[in-house]
């Protein structure tokens, strides 16, 4: 695995998160398949239920299951 992005702050109160994405997250990457979030030193899959694109390194992104802060 490589790092394509961290974990900024939330976005809202349902859920979202902000991103920044590094160089290296494609452009092409499919929503369909999983974002693996390290958390506890494990990566976790999860899945976006949207992925918004603000600018060039950032992004909004709401994963399926999580619906709060």
């Amino acid at each position: 695995m490589i790092a394509v992005g961290r974990i900024g702050r939330l976005f809202g109160t349902d859920g979202g998160v902000m991103v920044t994405l590094y160089s290296s997250f494609p452009d092409d990457h499919s929503h369909e398949e999983p974002l693996f979030v390290e958390i506890d030193k494990l990566a976790v899959p999860l899945f976006c239920s949207s992925f918004e694109r603000r600018g060039q390194t950032g992004a909004v992104v709401h994963f399926d299951d999580i619906d709060t802060a």
